[in-house]
């Protein structure tokens, strides 16, 4: 029996922007997650082109991507594992 409580995000990683980018995604939305833990913690949404209120969309090759990729101590970037099948 599978845990119902996984975790069903990872956390963003250059593998995951490279296969991105193999299989044409051209934008990213970040969405902030609510929660009440110290850490912020931020979802990062494939090819998704309108953003709502307090969401930003980048092109999946700018340098803000990338940045994304530098650890940092109070922020967390996540992606949902529905975003993921396709390397599986």
């Amino acid at each position: 029996m599978e845990n119902e409580r996984s975790n069903p995000y990872t956390q963003f990683n250059i593998e995951i922007l490279e296969n991105w980018k193999a299989n044409g995604v051209k934008y990213i939305k970040l969405v902030e997650l609510d929660t009440d833990l110290p850490v912020k913690f931020f979802e990062l949404i494939p090819d998704s082109e309108i953003p709502d209120s307090e969401e930003t969309i980048y092109p999946i090759g700018s340098d803000d991507i990338t940045e994304l990729l530098e650890p940092l101590a109070k922020v967390k970037f996540l992606v949902h594992d529905i975003y993921l099948e396709e390397e599986f």
